[in-house]
């Protein structure tokens, strides 16, 4: 008899463990799981930033060449080249 009782105590514990331990990995994968998100979130912010930065800067090249070619034509206007 006491050989059952203390074994339904150890499976009785080892189950509470279980489930204690279960209950704690999901907490934290829960935690991991929201900060995965908000990093994620993050790095899409940062991602589409530097997206319009490389934007703009190719709209400002393109704008500079045209104002290149501009003056070019210009000067090629008021001294030919021989």
């Amino acid at each position: 008899m006491r050989i059952l009782t203390h074994g339904a105590a150890a499976v009785l514990a080892l189950l509470i463990g279980l489930g204690g331990g279960y209950l704690l990995w999901g907490v934290r994968a829960g935690d991991l799981a929201r900060q995965i998100q908000q990093q994620r979130s993050e790095y899409e912010f940062r991602l589409s930033e530097q997206v319009q930065r490389a934007k703009a800067a190719e709209d400002r090249a393109r704008q500079e060449a045209e104002a290149r070619t501009t003056l070019e034509e210009q000067l090629h206007r008021v001294r030919p080249q021989k």
